[in-house]
């Protein structure tokens, strides 16, 4: 098969040969159809992330087809249609048992971070983790879903419990942010979009923002009226003082982006005496990620994808994010 190998950290990825993954027991192959572009790829790229070995196929948003199943598969079957959920959990652990499993006690890794990922035309992953895909939703939405919409319905749904009438702030709306959008507003809260690129919040502004801000480049945020939820996905060392600073008394804060090394820069006076609550949020689980496809089945969110890849081309791809050049997520479609 040809794959995308990453063969030396900081280096652009080389297209190879290599040889078909077979499925061994419990195991499906997945003909990729589809494989989103994420900023962690720029992370696993760089070496900024531990744990990823060398050589290695990047790439965790999957959708595709399959075309082989190991022994004791059932479901999925050959030819079914389906997407990748990439975290490899236990099962097991208290986290695991309690809906927790992106922090798995006994995580084994992580498809396209630690394991290879679906930057080729074949990839090995537990049949477990293959995801039925309605006929109407296409194999980049599917892709897409696994994280760039997943991980922020997690952070909304599930950690931030955003309710009806509630006023939430996107802080940042690049790929995770215009689906965070989406959903808030597929909640029923009022949505104020927060931004450096015009173009970013006009979308924004078409997927269900009420309000658009946007900000200087240094990324200080504006006073604004207080909201019940902020949701930041930039993450700077200027979004998390405005972050606070955006809530009611009693609100609620979720990260879902972070910077390795940058630690957080509040009054613990401002959040003890406001008891605002701080949210990490990390990825989706298993059950999120079907709930989420069953969204975009039946209309009530769509994947925003600005543009799409050729599999020898995914190099151009990581430049546009690197560059700041996306409104939405990039693809790369086989």
């Amino acid at each position: 098969m040809r794959a995308m190998v990453l063969e030396s950290f900081g280096a652009p990825l080389q297209l190879r040969e290599l040889p078909d993954p077979e499925p061994g027991p419990g195991d499906a192959v997945v003909r990729v159809q589809a494989c989103g572009v994420c900023a962690s790829d720029l992370k696993i790229v760089s070496g900024a992330l531990t744990g990823t070995p060398l050589p290695h196929v990047p790439g965790h948003e999957i959708a595709g087809v399959v075309s082989a199943v190991g022994s004791g598969v059932s479901s999925p079957r050959v030819g079914e249609r389906v997407a990748c959920y990439f975290y490899l959990s236990c099962n097991r652990c208290l986290n695991c048992r309690t809906g927790r499993g992106t922090v798995c006690l006994a995580l084994a890794g992580r498809i396209g971070f630690e394991v290879d990922g679906g930057l080729g035309e074949l990839v090995r992953v537990p049949a477990a983790l293959c995801l039925p895909v309605s006929d109407g939703v296409p194999p980049e939405a599917a892709a897409v879903a696994m994280d760039a919409i997943a991980t922020p319905y997690h952070a909304i749904v599930t950690r931030g419990r955003l309710a009806p009438g509630e006023t939430a702030a996107i802080v940042g709306v690049g790929g995770l942010g215009l689906h965070a959008v989406e959903l808030a507003h597929a909640v029923g809260a009022r949505v104020i979009a927060i931004d450096v690129d015009e173009g970013r919040l006009t979308l924004a502004r078409e997927l269900g923002a009420d309000q658009t801000v946007r900000i200087d480049s240094a990324g200080c945020l504006p006073h604004a009226p207080l909201v019940d939820f902020v949701l930041d996905t930039a993450v700077s060392a200027q979004t998390l003082l405005g972050d606070v600073a955006l809530l009611r008394p009693g609100g609620r804060l979720a990260l879902v982006g972070y910077k390795p090394g940058l630690g957080a820069c509040w009054d613990t006076a401002d959040l003890v005496l406001n008891e605002i609550t701080v949210l990490p949020s990390r990825a989706a689980g298993l059950d999120e990620c079907r709930r989420v496809l069953d969204l975009l089945a039946m209309g009530r969110i769509r994947a925003v994808v600005d543009r799409r890849y050729a599999l020898q081309d995914v190099n151009q791809a990581f430049d546009a994010l690197r560059g700041g050049m996306l409104n939405g997520r990039a693809v790369v479609a086989l």
